[in-house]
């Protein structure tokens, strides 16, 4: 089955395009939905910090979404992929351009981030994990529709959040 992302992205946006207060919707919660993973982690962190935590379980909550982020920069160096709206890439006027960043888009670190954080969450606050797990398409489809990323990019970002989390399990 072969798609043509270019006229995907290009349906997607025009939508956008002709509702100016969604398209502006759009861009806030891209930076806004991002804080609220960081502001849910951090709070895991004080959370883990003032009551009775055994270290290994710190640790973890420490280290494994560090090493996500790592696999992330070390993916990205290695496939170097560009973004869809540089000329190397699909070459699309996107609804947000990322400063200075034409490459590297493979995979996702908001999507990776998302989900090892929303997995992380889950033993302690599973009530913010589930919440923040059911936000993570949401934030897939917004960096799609700014056009900041492929869907594999999106995909390969879950996967890797996914696979990572799973360290934090084990």
């Amino acid at each position: 089955m072969h798609y043509d992302y270019k006229t995907l992205y290009e349906k997607h946006a025009n939508f956008f395009r002709q509702r100016p207060k969604a398209q502006k919707t759009l861009t806030v919660v891209n930076f806004a939905l991002p804080a609220v993973y960081l502001l849910a982690y951090l709070a895991l962190l004080l959370y883990a910090v003032f009551t009775d935590f055994d270290n290994l379980a710190f640790i973890k909550i420490l280290f494994v979404p560090a090493v996500c982020l790592l696999c992330v920069m070390l993916l990205r160096l290695m496939i170097d992929r560009p973004r869809p709206y540089s000329e190397e890439g699909a070459n699309i006027q996107p609804l947000l351009r990322k400063k200075s960043k034409d490459k590297e888009s493979f995979p996702s670190r908001h999507l990776a981030s998302a989900v090892v954080i929303a997995v992380t969450l889950l033993p302690y606050l599973p009530w913010a994990g589930i919440c923040l797990l059911a936000l993570s398409p949401l934030l897939g489809y917004i960096r799609f529709a700014l056009g900041l990323h492929y869907p594999s990019d999106l995909f390969g970002g879950a996967v890797l959040g996914a696979l990572c989390a799973l360290l934090y399990l084990l």
